[in-house]
């Protein structure tokens, strides 16, 4: 008994531009497409590198009557929209909310997939400020010198003096630093709610569309699943 060509199971195409949520597409952009970021003060790389807004870039071209190539750098090589994806996160540099701090953040956890450390430290501890070796070659804690003392040693007659010595400490964790922990997550949740609104303008993207899905606002309120 002969056997038939065997039919592959249909697999469904994806028609039409792609649907994402605005993590997702910064995910995208700066991880598979290798996008960078490139903050471009004195105009030098003006046409290689991808503008704000695909309309000015082409006014540009069309004022040079010619399409000007980047000469062989990376940026040609990315995806258009994962370069205009990229040139909006460097906007949030002239943003003074944000800034080029958070630009960086927000790329830095674009391609690793993560997002910023919420849960701080909530133990309050004392630690040294440093760390020294003793002959042993064991850690131990840094000492600095204090102030000279001395005390007139009623009994033998004579002063006795010398220095102290003292490892000074920090105190770090507990609330202080979950609020802040708390509060970097808050601004990086507003960054990406300011770039979904960018990349959600008609136009702006051609293959791509960025949904309103964010992240969880607060997920120390409710650890749950944070990808969106």
């Amino acid at each position: 008994m002969m056997m038939g060509d065997v039919r592959r199971p249909a697999v469904a195409v994806q028609t039409g531009p792609r649907r994402m949520s605005v993590r997702t597409a910064l995910e995208w952009a700066f991880g598979p497409e290798n996008a960078g970021l490139d903050f471009d003060h004195s105009g030098a790389r003006e046409f290689e590198r991808v503008g704000i807004s695909p309309e000015w870039r082409m006014m540009q071209q069309a004022k040079l009557g010619c399409r000007v190539d980047g000469g062989g750098g990376g940026a040609s090589h990315v995806h258009p929209d994962a370069a205009l994806i990229a040139a909006a996160v460097e906007a949030l540099e002239l943003n003074p909310v944000f800034g080029r701090a958070m630009a960086v953040l927000v790329a830095t956890c674009a391609r690793s997939g993560t997002t910023p450390d919420w849960r701080g430290d909530p133990v309050r501890r004392v630690v040294p400020q440093g760390w020294d070796f003793d002959d042993d070659m064991r850690m131990v804690a840094h000492e600095v010198a204090g102030d000279e003392w001395s005390y007139r040693d009623v009994k033998y007659r004579r002063t006795r003096s010398g220095r102290g010595r003292y490892c000074p400490i920090s105190y770090c964790g507990g609330a202080r630093t979950v609020s802040r922990a708390r509060r970097g997550y808050l601004d990086w949740y507003g960054a990406l709610l300011e770039l979904s609104a960018q990349l959600r303008i008609p136009g702006y993207l051609s293959s791509i569309v960025v949904t309103s899905a964010l992240p969880v606002l607060s997920p120390w309120k409710n650890p749950v699943d944070m990808r969106q």
